[in-house]
């Protein structure tokens, strides 16, 4: 087979651009956000400056190819929901994953800072904005999905907003919880999430 010039160029490229995400990333979780400059991700990502000025503009666009790779995941997992034939026991059945998910003290560190950069810098605010945005908008979609496959009633928008809300304030609390309490009791936890969600998907 005929090498493809361009599409060994592009994978290069792809390839650089998360050998530098992942720099940075670690480079945000230990040392925050302002801390953080583009020199110390350049050794990082064992690259010049120059060379990830080349697929990033600054930081701020750093953080929304942050933001994006972690959106694509969302949009994976809960499109993997749809497509189940029981979307509801589908969601039910991730509760322990998504447990371990957001009690990881290294993303909860990154997650932790992009906040808190997205309190004081408008720009930040905007990329994370529109990624709660989306992802609330297809996680609704997943919802009713669920509850017309089991023959529930659809429910009032602003009634719907409100359960979506709560359930994303359920696993990004945890999060904090996993900074400030690392040896929480997962079974636990998961045993009373799947009642709550359950309340919050059926009822």
């Amino acid at each position: 087979m005929v090498p493809n010039p361009g599409r060994c160029e592009r994978e290069s490229a792809t390839l650089r651009r998360q050998q530098v995400l992942d720099a940075a990333a670690d480079c945000f979780r230990r040392h925050g956000f302002h801390s953080a400059g583009m020199a110390q991700i350049a050794r990082e990502a064992g690259m010049s400056v120059g060379h990830i000025y080349h697929y990033f503009e600054n930081k701020e666009a750093i953080i929304a190819a942050i933001v994006d790779r972690d959106l694509v995941r969302i949009i994976e997992i809960l499109e993997g929901f749809r497509n189940a034939e029981d979307i509801i026991k589908a969601i039910l059945n991730r509760v322990a994953v998504d447990i371990d998910t957001h009690t990881d003290a290294r993303d909860s560190a990154l997650q932790l800072e992009i906040l808190a950069e997205s309190s004081r810098n408008p720009e930040v605010a905007k990329i994370t904005r529109t990624k709660d945005a989306i992802g609330r908008k297809l996680l609704g979609e997943t919802i009713e999905n669920g509850r017309r496959q089991r023959g529930l009633p659809p429910l009032p928008a602003t009634d719907l907003d409100a359960r979506i809300d709560v359930m994303i304030a359920l696993f990004e609390g945890l999060n904090c919880r996993g900074v400030s309490h690392p040896q929480l009791n997962r079974d636990g936890i998961s045993a009373v999430l799947d009642k709550v969600l359950r309340q919050l998907l059926e009822d």
